[in-house]
Order: C-alpha cells, then sequence, then structure tokens
C-alpha cells in the first residue's frame, strides 16, 4: 500500500480524500505537535499515523523517512507540505527587520523548512502565499485563490468546522502559491463566483490566539480534493 505524506498539517481536510481511497497509508507530521509525545496512528482512521517530529531539523526528512519505515509503511509516494509562513510571507515584511536582529538566518531557515518537501524523492507540493520564496527559492509553478478549486465540492456544500468564517464551496479569494516537483501533476481548476474578495480568515478573525492560527491555517478542501484527483492515479 503506497503512502502519502504530509507535513506542517494540522487538520484532516488535505489527508481527507487520500484516506476515503482506501488505497493509501498517510503518514502527517504536525509542526506544532512537537511537544508531544510518541508516534502513534490516529484514533479516526487506522491508515492514518501521527509522527512526533522537529522539523526545523536540518535531517528532519531523514528522521521521517525512517519513522515511516519503522511503522512498516512504504516510502512516500507523494509529499504535500504547508510550510509555515511566518517569516516568508510578504504581509509580514514589516517584521523582517525586527526578526534578522534577532537571528540573522531566520528567513534561510524558514526556506529550509519550505524545501523539506522536496527531499523525498517523489512528487511534492508546497503551498505558501505570496512570499519571499520566490527569491530565496525560486518562483512558484503557480497561484491561485481558493474559489478556483470550489467546483470540486457539491453545491450544498457548507464548511464543517466553521461556516460562519468561511463561505460554502470555498467561495472567496486568498492568493496562494504551489512549488512543486518530480512529477506532481498541477490540478485543474473548477472555479465558483467568490463572495468574499479577500480571505475571511482574515476580515473576520482577529488576534493571535491558538484558536485563529488553526482557523487561518485550514487547508481548502476544494484544493485538497483537486490535488487528489490530479495525482491519484500516477501514484496509485
Amino acid at each position: 500500500m503506497k503512502t502519502v505524506l504530509f507535513l506542517f498539517n494540522s487538520s484532516m481536510y488535505a489527508m481527507q480524500p487520500w484516506l476515503d481511497d482506501g488505497r493509501f497509508n498517510v503518514v502527517t507530521v504536525d509542526y506544532d505537535d512537537t511537544d508531544h509525545s510518541g508516534h502513534h496512528r490516529d484514533d479516526r482512521h487506522e491508515r492514518l499515523v501521527r509522527l512526533n517530529v522537529d522539523l526545523s531539523r536540518p535531517n528532519a526528512a531523514t528522521i521521517v523517512e525512517t519513522l515511516i519505515d519503522d511503522w512498516n509503511l512504504a516510502p512516500p509516494s507523494l509529499v504535500v507540505s504547508f510550510a509555515p509562513c511566518t517569516d516568508l510571507a510578504v504581509s509580514g515584511a514589516a517584521h523582517f527587520e525586527r526578526k534578522r536582529e534577532a537571528n540573522p538566518s531566520f528567513q534561510r531557515d524558514a526556506t529550509r523548512m519550505a524545501q523539506l518537501a522536496s527531499k523525498f524523492g517523489c512528487p511534492y507540493a508546497v503551498e505558501n502565499p505570496v512570499s519571499v520564496l520566490s527569491t530565496l527559492w525560486r518562483k512558484p509553478d503557480t497561484c491561485f485563490n481558493p474559489c478556483e478549486f470550489g467546483g470540486y465540492q457539491p453545491e450544498d456544500d457548507q464548511h464543517p468546522e466553521f461556516p460562519e468564517v468561511y463561505p460554502a464551496r470555498d467561495a472567496y479569494n486568498k492568493k496562494t502559491c504551489l512549488w512543486t516537483g518530480n512529477g506532481f501533476v498541477l490540478p485543474a481548476r473548477k472555479p465558483v463566483a467568490h463572495q468574499n474578495s479577500a480571505c475571511p480568515g482574515h476580515i473576520k478573525l482577529g488576534g493571535k490566539s491558538a484558536r485563529t492560527k488553526y482557523i487561518r491555517s485550514l487547508t481548502p478542501r476544494g484544493l485538497a480534493a483537486a490535488i487528489y484527483h490530479a495525482n491519484v492515479e500516477a501514484i496509485a
């Protein structure tokens, strides 16, 4: 059974199409979960394994590969990464100088984490907003708004967790980029009309609470479905 690996992933949305398929094991590493002990099979699904790895470590890819092998799982056939954007997104440029004074290599460190997905020798995609990755790594392979993949959701769709924040069918704008490689197939777009010209996670939420951070980080479900449909047969 093939393995699909998700990095810096904090929700089920990106993984769910692969779990629903039945032909794949799924491994996920949550960047904010590194204080938790152990590695475990998720109670919600027998084919989902959660690893506790500090992905900022220079040898993180080797650690993850070793742990996947320890679980008697196949090496990854696809990697999808939601690398942290706090130190990269141009929206936070006002804070860059202060961060650079505290840690001159802060953006090199963040870029290395973004590039981690490319270290597994299989198709990969890295999601990030408009960011300095374009200069510190390379130009993205595509940019999109969530509403451009909203057609992968049914017409009676509602967001399962936060319908008061996110409109049905991901019908909103939030310019996002994908860096891809090793044969990753860019998905076809199925756009719907957007209801919000700006990202509702920003205009409806404030502060820096864990809840706000979680909601803003959620993968658009249409994008998750689109990535699955575009790549599933190539790796199955």
